[in-house]
């Protein structure tokens, strides 16, 4: 009996797991991203002889998040790039969907230096757009994003 009773909760358990694995990370991006990381993707390969799952380990590598980033519910996505990181953090893209079904880059003019965890959309409004916000690695520093129409431009705030 103890024994059934055992095999029900780990049933029960592994059933719960399997829900939670429907995380940003474990779904693929939309092709339209992917495609507008095209470039990112071959100067990342272009550095290896071999290329043979050069495209596979780039892609790895992407995390991100799907955004709301407008009152009216667009959305766009936030990719970090780990395969290009420094002291400052890794490459940050912004990409927003096109009336033509393409995605276009509108996180400063070639994108940004950060982390997912440091970039936080803000209920304040410039333009039709939720402001963007990047806390920088001192916890202190940050930048603010400001819809100018096209994309998202700087605006340094202190402290």
């Amino acid at each position: 009996m103890v024994i059934r009773c055992t095999f029900g909760v780990l049933a029960l358990v592994m059933c719960c797991l399997s829900l939670h694995g429907d995380s940003p990370t474990s779904k693929h991006l939309p092709p339209g991203v992917l495609k507008a990381l095209a470039l990112a993707e071959k100067a990342y390969c272009d550095h290896f002889e071999d290329k043979t799952g050069c495209h596979r380990t780039f892609r790895a590598n992407l995390v991100w998040h799907e955004l709301v980033i407008a009152p009216s519910g667009q959305t766009a996505f936030l990719v970090e790039n780990r395969e290009s990181c420094g002291s400052a953090g890794c490459a940050l893209s912004l990409f927003l969907k096109q009336p033509d079904a393409k995605y276009v880059q509108v996180l400063g003019t070639g994108g940004e230096i950060g982390t997912l965890g440091s970039v936080s959309v803000l209920k304040t409004v410039t333009g039709d757009h939720y402001n963007i916000q990047k806390t920088w690695h001192d916890g202190k520093t940050q930048t603010l994003y400001l819809w100018d129409g096209l994309r998202y431009s700087t605006q340094s705030s202190p402290d």
